[in-house]
């Protein structure tokens, strides 16, 4: 049981080992089944975090569906005080648990009759239910096993509730790398130094392209000699602040391409970071943006202003910056088809002038999805 605790504190700190967790635990009770879930009492959710391989999709499905609001033993465990170690014949007759639909249609399927297990407190209005099962032609759990349960519940109820309070800033975390890429955003997280600390994917990309920003093993390079001492002076100072020995705020810069739109990139203090042996690390973070990437979607032009294919096409090239004579050319029509499509959008979108059009659309959430 001592590795079953173990197991269970590391997937409240990693969240995809939480399915290790049920066959861990019905091994240790001898037993071929097992589940883990957690229940919001108000608003009726059932969360499944973990169960044993018997537990395949229809079944789960039926549970989450239906049979939860009919399970005779989570009807039992609710004339008992919380975190209280129950078996079969705790919480229902025999007979009735038999003769139940519950047992035919879902249980027996699954090879499930004999239960011992517990409902306990997590927090946020949420219980914990864990239950392990055996067969009706196998041993009936006894009090010997309510014991080991009872050993690990209070370990079970500890990582859920480190899991609830974790769960927060991971989701703040994934939300923040979602919109950044949507944004076409690229981020990165600089030292003082230099050396690049962390990289997004859309920096991965600006570093593959090498025009004018790339990645010489851990180190930016930058292909302007004036460009690079503006943006390292730039994140030096940033760094500084962060460490509470500065007060830039910052500052922006333009690097240039060949033949394309120009790079823009802001540079900002950076919150101590702390590497494994607890020093600060003061640091920058630089978001660059490539105005090239901005191009609204055409499916999310028609979801969104109700444009036909052909009216979302023209108005994601003139977004992308070309003129009404260069889509016709493009597009193989006549100006004048061009025009009408034009005219088409502008009063779909309220909008009176080609260049408030643009400034609609890249402003827009069509931008946020890639473009076909």
């Amino acid at each position: 049981m001592v590795d079953v605790i173990g197991n269970i504190y590391d997937a409240a700190l990693d969240e995809k080992l939480w399915p290790d967790i049920s066959p861990a635990v019905a091994a240790a009770l001898d037993a071929p089944s097992a589940s883990l879930q957690l229940r919001d009492v108000h608003n009726g959710v059932v969360d499944r975090l973990s169960m044993t391989k018997n537990y395949d999709a229809k079944a789960i499905a039926s549970y989450l569906s239906y049979y939860w609001q009919h399970d005779p033993w989570v009807e039992g465990a609710r004339k008992f005080d919380l975190s209280t170690v129950l078996v079969n014949k705790d919480l229902v007759d025999e007979s009735r648990l038999i003769n139940s639909e519950f047992y035919h249609q879902y249980a027996r399927p699954l090879g499930v009759f004999y239960l011992v297990g517990a409902r306990f407190p997590v927090g946020n209005g949420e219980h914990g239910v864990i239950g392990i099962h055996r067969p009706w032609n196998a041993r009936a759990f006894d009090g010997a096993d309510k014991v080991l349960v009872s050993s690990i519940l209070p370990h079970l109820q500890r990582a859920l509730q480190i899991r609830g309070r974790l769960l927060t800033p991971m989701i703040e975390h994934q939300a923040a790398r979602e919109a950044l890429d949507r944004t076409a955003t690229a981020t990165l997280v600089m030292s003082r130094d230099g050396r690049v600390l962390l990289a997004d994917r859309k920096a991965e990309e600006l570093f593959r392209d090498a025009d004018p920003i790339r990645s010489v093993g851990d180190r930016l390079a930058v292909s302007s000699r004036g460009s690079s001492d503006r943006l390292s002076a730039l994140i030096r100072s940033a760094a500084d602040t962060a460490a509470g020995r500065g007060a830039s705020p910052g500052g922006m810069l333009v690097l240039e391409r060949f033949d394309r739109l120009p790079l823009t990139v802001l540079v900002a203090p950076f919150r101590p970071a702390r590497d494994g042996l607890g020093a600060s690390l003061p640091a920058a973070i630089l978001f660059i943006r490539d105005p090239e990437a901005l191009s609204p979607g055409g499916e999310a032009l028609q979801a969104l202003f109700g444009l036909t294919p052909a009216e979302a096409t023209a108005a994601g090239a003139l977004a992308d910056g070309k003129s009404v004579e260069e889509i016709a050319t493009s597009l193989g029509v006549s100006l004048h088809t061009v025009r009408t499509h034009v005219k088409s959008v502008l009063a779909k979108t309220n909008t009176n002038r080609q260049s408030q059009l643009v400034g609609l659309l890249l402003r827009s959430v069509a931008v946020m999805t890639p473009s076909k």
